[in-house]
């Protein structure tokens, strides 16, 4: 074989391997740093945390019974059916409800108003009334909040059926969540609780067992939990298939899993000039420079996208070119190696 015709033969070898690069590029497994997580919101503070079910005040429309040692008449034996704890058809229970102004109407008292009081409070306040009338010389009094129609938990936002939670009884963030059917895939972990005549209660769940335990906290009448949902991150340039990806409250989106997602990266792709367009609180836009090769590579940490976030995979203007030219280049390469060949013989 003459040196003309090795010539060709490699001509057409070259060929053969710019066309298979065109193709794509694949996507190096990372094995760099460990991953960035964005910053979480602050737990739960020690007093939303520390709140007891002893802290539960009398509303109007509770059932509240009392029981004074002694003094039978003023034992509270009125029956009243239940509206939230006893199943239909169930006995009734013993109490008295306190009226739309918060009062109930005792023997020798008469109307007495303890909506705003926590029972022991209720007990201490009745006591002194007793005592200060010259009814009783030393009154014990016990008041114990029997049931509660109107008391509820008001939970929206990404739960599988939002409703009002019945807020009788000692009710913890996971119960009511539970009780709406639990979370909706995109849920995030990050959760707003709305407390009346009290600043709003950020509480971060996240993924660790024990910080969960930690901040499954005691929720009381009123509150309002709000569950937001994670939101989204986009795609967007040299990928496969531009998208929107929906964050998950269980593991990070990182610019790694965001490629993968979207398909993987083209050819033209400018791996040294992608970028995050992040929006900051104060609505200020900020551009995160990343080299996709080092990071490929494990040589650049991953980055943890946060919502809105736009990955932005700008093309290589040489690259874009040879892929968009490549058949023709490589027909000209080939009618010209096929020109030498026959020009040989």
């Amino acid at each position: 074989m003459s040196v003309r015709s090795k010539c060709c033969i490699r001509i057409l070898l070259l060929v053969a391997c710019a066309l298979s690069f065109s193709g794509g590029e694949a996507l190096a497994q990372f094995a760099g740093p460990a991953v960035a997580f964005p910053s979480g919101a602050a737990n739960a503070p020690a007093s939303a945390i520390k709140t007891e079910f002893g802290d539960i005040r009398i509303m109007p429309g509770d059932i509240i019974s009392i029981s004074t040692y002694g003094a039978p008449e003023l034992t509270t034996s009125a029956q009243t059916s239940s509206g939230s704890i006893v199943a239909p058809g169930a006995s009734a229970i013993a109490g008295i409800r306190v009226g739309p102004k918060g009062e109930i109407v005792l023997p020798y008292l008469g109307a007495v108003k303890v909506a705003g009081l926590t029972p022991s409070d209720a007990a201490a306040y009745l006591e002194n009334e007793l005592k200060d009338g010259g009814f009783l010389a030393d009154p014990q009094i016990g008041v114990q909040l029997v049931d509660s129609p109107s008391r509820v938990i008001t939970v929206v936002g990404e739960v599988q059926k939002p409703a009002p939670v019945l807020a009788f009884g000692q009710i913890r963030l996971l119960d009511a969540i539970a009780a709406c059917g639990g979370f909706t895939t995109l849920a995030s972990h990050t959760i707003t609780i709305r407390r009346p005549d009290a600043a709003p209660v950020t509480v971060e769940l996240g993924v660790d067992p024990k910080t969960t335990n930690a901040n499954d906290i005691q929720l009381m009448a009123g509150d309002t939990v709000i569950v937001p949902r994670v939101g989204n991150v986009f795609v967007v340039g040299e990928v496969k298939t531009e998208a929107a990806l929906p964050l998950s409250s269980n593991a990070p989106i990182t610019v790694m899993r965001a490629i993968a997602m979207a398909g993987g990266l083209k050819y033209s792709a400018a791996l040294s000039k992608a970028r995050i367009i992040r929006t900051t609180a104060g609505n200020r836009r900020v551009e995160i420079m990343l080299d996709l090769k080092k990071l490929m590579n494990g040589k650049q940490q991953d980055v943890a996208l946060v919502s809105d976030d736009i990955l932005f995979i700008p093309a290589n203007a040489f690259k874009a070119s040879v892929a968009a030219g490549g058949a023709s280049v490589a027909a000209t390469l080939l009618n010209g190696a096929t020109y030498t060949y026959a020009a040989i013989r």
